[in-house]
């Protein structure tokens, strides 16, 4: 197949958005994504149907809700520019009508989507990570885990990282982040396994470079790792770690991080200034998450129906009964 047509539409539609230059790099991520799907499966123009599948790929892999919802919104206003513009611009009569109508937005609702780590399997994580360090990359990748894991940095945050955003604050190792939508900052003060982890990459990295966390062999354009480099590094990390997949994507890191703060007895105030959220609705979501975890309503209405006592679940499970 030659050069894909949505390749120069997609740009050309890009051009004409009156949009931040974050949410236009998002789309342009996925309409390249999109199309080499389309590519790959020789599909020209594209369906409902085609559409439907590509989504539910996305899905199959793991990708979440928010990440999906970008997805559409992105297709829904391509297809919906093609479908105005088809006459007027003389493109192919298949733009003519707007593929996307059927298609529904993905519905967001508030809950832990990515199961967190439990503790056992953090403290594989990093263990396993620390003693198998041998190549920049691995040194790398573990001050990377490190801070994701302990002070709860999204891959955005990372990216974003450059050698003088680490400081020392009031006499405090710390990282000076920058929000996404504003020119406020926020300080985030390391733990001491975290900084010797950033010091020991920092000691081996001889590149010139202005980032803090970058790529030993190409960089993007911009000079900072890639947002697809988090996706394919912790799925490699958990695989190495003998870490059972469980729909892995880096979030689920930042998800654990708020999870076992929680756990240990912090409060959601605490977490809340760990994830740094501006709202504290968006941390109660973990509250309510380790809330259903320790519910036990079901084994109690099992042991109600079976008239025994819930400690002894354990040794006559319910299915049982109807084997008897």
């Amino acid at each position: 197949m030659d050069s894909h047509p949505l390749i120069d539409l997609s740009e050309h539609f890009l051009s004409l958005q009156n949009l931040s230059k974050s949410t236009i790099k998002s789309y342009r991520i996925c309409f390249k994504y999109y199309i080499k799907y389309l590519d790959e499966h020789d599909i020209l123009y594209a369906t409902t149907g085609d559409v439907i599948r590509f989504r539910d790929t996305l899905r199959r892999i793991g990708h979440s809700t928010y990440y999906i919802h970008t997805f559409i919104s992105a297709l829904k206003g391509l297809y919906r520019y093609l479908r105005i513009h088809q006459h007027i611009e003389h493109l192919d009569t298949h733009y003519a009508y707007d593929i996307m109508v059927q298609i529904k937005h993905e519905k967001i609702t508030r809950h832990v989507s990515k199961t967190p780590l439990t503790l056992i399997e953090a403290r594989q994580l990093l263990t396993h990570m620390k003693v198998t360090r041998k190549l920049i990359y691995d040194y790398r990748n573990y001050a990377i885990v490190c801070l994701m894991l302990t002070a709860g940095l999204s891959g955005h945050d990372i990216i974003h990282l450059k050698l003088t955003d680490y400081q020392i604050i009031e006499d405090k190792p710390a990282l000076i982040i920058k929000r996404r939508r504003s020119e406020q900052t926020d300080i985030v003060y390391l733990s001491g396994g975290t900084t010797e982890a950033i010091n020991d990459y920092l000691s081996k990295r001889h590149k010139k470079n202005p980032y803090l966390f970058i790529s030993q062999n190409q960089t993007t354009d911009a000079g900072h790792l890639s947002r697809t480099f988090f996706y394919d590094m912790s799925k490699r990390v958990f695989k190495q770690c003998g870490i059972k997949e469980k729909h892995i994507t880096p979030h689920v890191l930042r998800h654990t991080a708020a999870h076992l703060n929680l756990l240990r007895g912090a409060s959601v105030e605490s977490t809340k200034r760990l994830l740094r959220h501006v709202n504290i609705e968006s941390t109660l979501i973990y509250q309510d998450y380790i809330k259903k975890m320790n519910d036990h309503t079901e084994e109690s209405i099992e042991s109600y129906i079976l008239n025994e006592s819930p400690n002894n679940l354990g040794e006559y499970h319910f299915w049982h009964f109807y084997l008897l």
